[in-house]
C-alpha cells in the first residue's frame, strides 16, 4: 500500500480541521446575512455554539513535518512496502511483505570442476538464415557456451558468489521516512540523499551482493509518484572493480543505488540516489540486503537533500544495528 501518501492524506484532513481553529474558514468572515453581522458571528450567540477544536503552533509543527529517520522491519511503526498494484484506498498492511516477486535469469553451465560447458553448433549467415560453409563445402561450427534458465525468489536473490561456496544468504531490510508539508510545495533534489554505512563481514565469499530498493513517495497532495525506473546496486566483495552505474541516459525520475569494490572487513559507505527528482513531499524507502554479508552501522540524509532534512527538525529518527 502506499503508506507515504495515505499518511500525508490523512495529515491534510487534520490540519484542515485544526486550522479553523485557529484562523477560521477562509469564507467564514466574508459570509454575511445581510445584517451586517457574518454568518459566523451569529454562530456564536447561538446556545448550541461549541468552541472549533484548536492545535498550538508547536503540536502544528510537529505534524506537519517528520524529521528524517530510519528503522528496521521488525519496529512496531514500521511502515509498509510499497506496493505499485495496490489499492491506495484499502488498508495497509501490518508489516512489510515477506519478499518481491519471483523472477528468472539466465545461468552458465558448468562441470564438476565449475568451467563453463560447450556445445558445438552449426554457425548461420545472419543475413539469409542458411548455414555458413567452409572452403570444403562442409557445414560450419562454433563453440558456445551453454547456459540453463532459473527461478528466482525474490526474497531470497543468492548473490553472484565464487563456484564451491556453501554460502546461505539472509535478506533483511531498512526504511527511511521524511515528509513535509510546512511549505506547501514540493522539494527537488538530485543525486546522493540517502548514505548507507555498512561492515562488510570478514568470513564472506568472494563476490556481488545487491542491493535493492524500494520507494514510496508522495507529492504535496499525497499524490502517488512513480519513477520510471528503479536501479538496485551492488557491492562487490573482493571480486575486481565495478563501474558506476550508468543513468547518463536516461530521462525519466529514476532511484539507483552505488556499485562499491570493496573487500572483506571494510567499512564502506553506500549511496541511494535519484535523477530527474519531479518534486515530492515525502518518501519511504526501503533498502533490502544480506544481512548474513553485510551490518548497517548508521543511515542519514546526504547531498543536497540533507539541509532539507535539517529543516524539519533533523536528528529525531531511529536508529538501529
Amino acid at each position: 500500500m502506499k503508506n507515504i501518501n495515505k499518511r500525508i492524506v490523512a495529515i491534510a484532513a487534520l490540519l484542515c480541521v485544526a486550522m479553523t481553529g485557529i484562523v477560521g474558514c477562509s469564507s467564514g468572515s466574508s459570509n454575511s446575512n445581510g445584517t451586517g453581522n457574518s454568518s459566523k458571528e451569529q454562530a456564536g450567540n447561538s446556545a448550541s455554539d461549541a468552541e472549533s477544536p484548536t492545535i498550538s503552533e508547536e503540536d502544528l509543527a510537529s505534524i506537519m513535518h517528520s524529521p528524517f529517520k530510519f528503522g528496521g522491519a521488525d519496529d512496531a511503526d514500521a511502515p509498509a512496502f510499497s506496493d505499485p498494484n495496490a489499492d491506495i484506498n484499502g488498508a495497509d498492511p501490518t508489516k512489510p511483505a515477506d519478499g518481491g516477486q519471483d523472477t528468472t535469469k539466465v545461468e552458465e553451465v558448468t562441470d564438476a570442476d565449475g568451467q563453463p560447458v560447450t556445445q558445438m553448433v552449426i554457425v548461420t549467415d545472419e543475413k539469409s538464415g542458411q548455414p555458413v560453409t567452409d572452403a570444403n563445402g562442409a557445414t560450419a561450427t562454433e563453440p558456445v557456451k551453454v547456459t540453463t534458465i532459473v527461478n528466482v525468489s525474490g526474497e531470497d536473490k543468492t548473490p553472484d558468489v565464487k563456484p564451491g561456496s556453501d554460502y546461505t544468504p539472509k535478506t533483511d531490510s531498512r526504511y527511511t521516512l521524511w515528509y513535509d508539508i510546512s511549505k506547501d510545495k514540493d522539494f527537488l533534489f538530485e543525486d546522493d540523499f540517502i548514505e548507507v554505512v555498512f561492515k562488510v563481514k570478514e568470513d564472506i565469499p568472494d563476490g556481488d551482493y545487491k542491493i535493492q530498493i524500494v520507494p514510496d513517495l508522495s507529492d504535496i497532495k499525497g499524490t502517488v509518484i512513480q519513477p520510471a525506473k528503479v536501479l538496485e546496486g551492488t557491492i562487490r566483495v573482493n571480486n575486481g572493480e565495478i563501474q558506476p552505474t550508468d543513468v547518463s541516459g536516461e530521462n525519466g525520475f529514476i532511484f539507483y543505488g552505488d556499485n562499491v569494490a570493496c573487500k572483506q572487513g571494510d567499512e564502506i559507505t553506500y549511496h541511494i540516489n535519484v535523477k530527474n527528482n519531479s518534486g515530492i513531499a515525502g518518501f519511504v524507502v526501503w533498502f533490502k540486503f544480506d544481512s548474513n554479508a553485510l551490518e548497517v552501522k548508521d543511515c542519514y540524509p546526504c547531498g543536497a537533500f540533507a539541509d532539507l532534512a535539517r529543516s524539519s527538525e533533523f536528528g529525531g529518527g531511529n536508529k538501529t544495528e
